[in-house]
């Protein structure tokens, strides 16, 4: 029983005055993507390493979008360095990783979802009515497609942000249960080199989830929003 507490313990934020620690890289993550746009706040080599990389993910995120989400741009850049900024921060050491927790991830995938359906709905009534019966389907079984594609539809939001947080929960699982290996094998030199480095390995492919997950929420969330418009 304690070996479970003191596993899942990791996904238990701590807190001072009452005051849960994450708020902190929320606002650090917050503050970082009010940086989206051009700014003079930087100056020189910073300036423009920032620039790069905003305008590198800008491109990688919309290359393949529609003309008419460019007004979406700026939310879906700011969602993503949010995403970034959480996950990434949450591999320092004594930090929490508030993407791990499924009641973070919803409260952005579903309102996301929302409303890009409900901009679809309002744009295209019948075109998004359309798309609950394939093209081609026989008579007979257009009520069991339109509730196949309803539960489909319904799903994306539960898919978002289930995937997201999974995810970042089973690496930090076994960042923690290699970690522990080690310190537990310390007494056998060997052993606990090998699995020091198996952690070091594990660490830099956390690193790399970290960035893929906050690509792939962004992705699928612009994704939709092409379906819709």
């Amino acid at each position: 029983m304690n070996m479970i507490n003191s596993l899942f313990g990791q996904f238990s934020p701590d807190t001072i005055l009452f005051i849960p620690l994450q708020i902190v890289s929320c606002v650090i993550a917050v503050v970082w993507s009010l940086y989206i746009f051009p700014t003079n706040f930087f100056s020189g080599r910073i300036s423009y390493i920032w620039t790069t990389v905003r305008l590198e993910a800008m491109k990688l995120l919309f290359q393949n979008g529609k003309k008419t989400s460019a007004p979406w741009i700026t939310t879906l850049t700011a969602v993503f360095f949010i995403i970034l900024s959480v996950n990434l921060m949450g591999l320092f050491p004594y930090a929490f990783t508030v993407t791990s927790h499924a009641s973070f991830t919803y409260s952005l995938a579903i309102p996301l979802w929302l409303s890009v359906n409900f901009l679809g709905f309002f744009m295209a009534f019948n075109s998004r009515l359309s798309h609950l019966v394939p093209q081609g389907t026989p008579s007979f079984l257009i009520p069991a497609m339109v509730w196949i594609e309803t539960l489909s539809l319904i799903a994306q939001p539960i898919a978002l942000g289930l995937r997201l947080a999974a995810n970042l929960t089973a690496g930090h699982l076994l960042i923690f249960l290699l970690s522990t290996a080690t310190w537990i094998l310390a007494s056998s030199p060997i052993v606990s080199a090998l699995t020091l480095v198996i952690l070091g390995l594990l660490f830099i492919l956390e690193v790399g989830v970290a960035c893929i997950q906050a690509y792939v929420f962004t992705s699928l969330v612009n994704f939709y929003l092409d379906q819709n418009i």
